[in-house]
């Protein structure tokens, strides 16, 4: 079983890495990742437009793809809400690419 290193063993094994790579013995190895801006806000005209003119679906099934209830639809389209975090992320990857709908419901 592996021991649990302290943080501070780490930061000096982190730190013999970086030396390793500036005295040209070793390659680091990093990711770098953009983060996205926040999703968009829809608009009630918009949600609406998108759910019947593009992917031609009523507010229950819109509702069962996103996993939230059709009030919640209802809700967006009529202007008392507007879809949140991981909702508007989902309803923007679709807009972006709606043949996704087919893989989400594999």
């Amino acid at each position: 079983m592996a021991t649990k290193k302290s943080v501070e063993q780490e930061l000096i094994d982190g730190l013999g890495e970086v030396l390793s790579h500036k005295q040209r013995k070793k390659k680091l190895i990093g990711r770098m990742r953009e983060i996205p801006d926040p999703a968009p806000e829809w608009t009630a005209k918009e949600i609406k437009n998108f759910r019947e003119k593009t992917l031609g679906m009523s507010q229950t099934e819109f509702a069962a793809l996103l996993n939230i209830k059709a009030p919640t639809v209802r809700a967006w389209e009529q202007g008392h809400n507007v879809p949140s975090g991981a909702a508007a992320r989902l309803i923007e990857a679709l807009k972006k690419d709606p043949t996704l709908i087919e893989k989400l419901i594999a």
